[in-house]
Formats: C-alpha cells, structure tokens, sequence
C-alpha cells in the first residue's frame, strides 16, 4: 500500500493522470486546507443532516400519513447502518485507497438525499435513509484518516480540533436552517438541501484527493463484516428499547448480540485475512484512547439527552429558552477545539485530554447541586465549561488514536474513532433514560423526577473518574 499521506505539491506529474490542469492551484493555496475543506464539507453535511431531519419528524408523519412508532425508524436505521458500517469502510479505505471509498460515500449519500426527498411513502424513506447512512459511514469513518494524512503530526491536533468546530457548527445550525425550510418550503426540502452540497464535495474530492491504488491482492473479511454488523444492529436494538422494560424479546436482541460478538472473536483470531487485528489492541495508547473516548461520549451522550427534559420540566423554561441554554456547549466547542487541538500539538495528549475529563465530570456532577430554583446564570457557566472541557478532550485523543496505528491502517484507526463516538452516545442516551424510568412509576415525561435526574449525573460521573485513571495511565 502506498500514497495515504497527502502531502505532494498541487500539481500533477507525468505519472498521475486524474487531471492535467486543475483550476483551484490558481488561487495559491495549500492543498493540505483544500483537503480540510473538503472533509469539512463532508462533516458540517452529516451533522446538518442529522439535526435537520429530527426536526422535521412530526411534518413527516402528517405528510406520510404515518405513525411515530414507524417514523422513529427514518432515525433509527440511519444510525445502524452507519454504526455497523464503520470498519468496513475503514477497511475498505486501508485497502483500496482512502480516495475511492470517500468519493464513493459522497456519491451515495447524494444520492440517498436526493430519494429521500422524493419519498412516496414512509418504507421508502426509510430505505432511502439506509442508502445515506451507508456513505454517511464512509465519509465519517474516513474523514479524519485524511485529515491526519494532510498533515504533519505536529500539527494534527489542531486539525482535529478545526474538524470539532465544524461539527459544532452543523450542530447549531441545523436547527435554525431546518425550521425554517420545514415552515417555507416542506419537509423534502430537508433532504434537496444535501444535493448542492454533496456536489461540491464530490467535485473537491475528485481534485484534491490522490488517486491511491493498492498493490497487494485484496482480501475483505465479509463474515467478520457481517458478525460484527450483527453484533452491533442487535446490540443497538436492545439498548434502545431497554428503557422501556425488559422484556423476553429484549433478552432476545442481547443474545443475538453476545453470541454474534463471540463468533466474531473467534473468526477474526483464525483468518488469515482479519477484518480488525485483534493484536491491535495489545497498543496501550490505542486501547486506551479508544476506551476514554467510548467513556467520555457516553457522559456525553447522557447529558445532552438529559439537559432538554431538566429546562422544561423542572426549571420550566420555555423550548425557545431551552434552546438558548443548550447552544453555548457547542458554540464555546467551536470556538475552543481548534485552540485544544493546538494545545495537545505543542505538549502531548496526556495532559489536555486529562483536564478535558476533569472538568467534564466536575461540570457535570456540579448539575446534581441544582434545584427546582436554579436560574439562568447557573445553566450557563455549567454548559460553558462542559464545551471547554470537551474542546480540550476530543482533538487530543481523537490525534492519539489515529496516531497509534501504522499510517496504512489510519483508515481503521479512524473507523474505530467515530465506531466509539457513536456506540457511546446511544449507550448514554439508553442508559440516562433506563435510570430515569427506574425513578418514574408512569411515563416517562409525565413522572419525571428531580431525584431521577441527579441519579444520573451522579452515576455518569463515575464513568468520568475511570475515564480520567485510564487517560492518566496511557502512553505518551
């Protein structure tokens, strides 16, 4: 395998003949930022997309004429099918060439955009969704393998920590762009919004991106592919539906996802040709890192499911005050990733991913101190400090993971990072709302509690505190 760094002049040679001229080498910029804007494009698309379509479910199931149960699954298999596409895609880059398997995740998902807003019918939509999660996962699995590849190593952290802002960024205005299309233009146009986009991110990654081909024969691990892919989509099913009680069928998903895991074990441990390596995970700072970003993500995962019932139940804010509230976590994450990735470049990871978990469990358990007569100011510096904290964190260990892997496997070093991202988040999500069941006797809205909330702050600072042991005790 050759040619994953990207780090050759903007100009062609006699060797390469994807193209003879290229337009943007006349605006005399770096072709390291051409390359962040095109990943960046390919993230702000997937995370706009993300929080545009939640919105825009209750216009869905008047427009479908359908039912919440069956429009929770546009959400629903989007996210199993980027969850349990991630190392293949990481795999699939690591070899046949981190180019082909990004251009092809742009295309598709352009593609799924463009069925899912011309959707007749909710299954459509939701096979249409399937469609987009399938290049979601590539382009989000890829991303930042390329983004490390673009640039030298001391100065990947503050590329990592660019790549956090604009997640940030797809973040905040999903939800302003989204309400506004829904209410002046329909639902649909949620999707069309994609196919402008997408095309310009095709157009850089044909022109920006190398032309990387494989030398060694090919050989792709489909029955650990689809173990894994088992294993996942069962495990997500259970965590999903577990806060609603545990039922045979519950037991069932679990064992699905148990056995599927152990099968895969024993695959990856006797082929010749592993889809994961599981010698891998013998790298301290690799599993380490791994294991603090599953941690931090779950905490983090919990709490943006927490904060929005808290506002308005509790302290009975209004949805537009809510609103106002949760924005500055992801504004000051904007602002203070690149600055953490920056940081980490200068002195190492250990510390800026250390203190990042630090005052991410200190913020959060300083929520169990709140009560019915909390007040703005005491919302504010709270979420303040949990997006310093995870400015800090995320570019360090992010940089740490992909870094602790050869460069011809930082396809699957970058699969695994948002493998964690994701699989974190949906735990937190299940497990705040298991906990918040435990203390409610009815609905969950309805009876929510006080005591309920403060349960799981302080239970998900304990993931915290191991979180921080773990980062303490990883390699340099």
């Amino acid at each position: 395998m050759t040619g994953y760094g990207i780090t050759k002049p903007f100009s062609c040679t006699k060797d390469e003949n994807l193209f003879k001229f290229n337009p943007m080498s006349l605006l005399g910029i770096d072709r390291r930022w051409w390359v962040s804007l095109n990943i960046s494009i390919g993230i702000y698309m997937s995370t706009l997309d993300a929080s545009i379509v939640n919105i825009s479910l209750p216009t869905i199931i008047q427009s479908l004429n359908t039912t919440i149960k069956a429009v929770a699954w546009v959400v629903i298999a989007y996210l199993i099918i980027i969850t349990g596409c991630l190392l293949l895609m990481g795999r699939l880059a690591d070899l046949f060439g981190q180019k082909k398997i990004y251009l092809f995740g742009f295309l598709t998902f352009t593609i799924g955009s463009f069925l899912c807003g011309i959707s007749p019918t909710i299954n459509f939509l939701i096979l249409s969704r399937v469609i987009q999660g399938l290049g979601a996962s590539a382009t989000m699995g890829i991303g930042p393998a390329i983004i490390t590849g673009a640039f030298p190593e001391k100065e990947r952290g503050q590329a990592l920590g660019i790549m956090g802002s604009v997640v940030s960024a797809g973040f905040l205005s999903g939800p302003l762009i989204g309400g506004f299309m829904i209410e002046h233009l329909g639902w649909r146009s949620v999707f069309f919004v994609n196919l402008p986009v997408g095309a310009l991110g095709i157009y850089l990654s044909i022109k920006v991106l190398e032309n990387v081909r494989s030398e060694d024969k090919v050989q792709i691990d489909f029955l650990g592919f689809s173990l894994v892919f088992s294993f996942i989509t069962s495990f997500l099913l259970f965590i999903n539906r577990v806060g609603k009680g545990l039922y045979p069928l519950h037991l069932i998903w679990l064992g699905i996802s148990l056995l599927s895991l152990t099968l895969f074990l024993i695959v990856e441990i006797k082929t010749t040709s592993p889809l994961v390596d599981l010698r891998l995970f013998k790298r301290r700072l690799f599993t380490s890192s791994l294991v603090t970003s599953f941690l931090s993500f779950w905490i983090g995962g919990a709490h943006t499911f927490l904060i929005p019932f808290f506002l308005q139940d509790i302290l009975r804010f209004s949805p537009s005050k809510v609103g106002m509230m949760v924005f500055p976590v992801s504004l000051t994450l904007m602002v203070m990733a690149p600055l953490g990735g920056r940081f980490s470049d200068r002195i190492g990871i250990r510390i800026p991913t250390t203190t990042g978990l630090i005052i991410i469990s200190l913020t959060i358990f300083s929520f169990t101190l709140l009560g019915k007569g909390a007040g703005d100011h005491d919302i504010l510096w709270r979420q303040i400090l949990l997006g310093v904290g995870i400015g800090l964190f995320n570019p360090a260990n992010n940089s740490a993971i992909i870094g602790s892997l050869p460069k011809e496997m930082s396809g699957l070093a970058s699969s695994f990072l948002a493998l964690a991202r994701n699989l974190g988040m949906v735990v937190g999500v299940a497990f705040s709302e298991m906990i918040l069941m435990m203390r409610s006797t009815h609905n969950l809205v309805e009876q929510i509690t006080l005591e309920g909330f403060h349960d799981v702050w302080r239970v998900v600072v304990i993931f915290g505190l191991a979180a921080i042991l773990i980062s303490l005790m990883r390699n340099k």
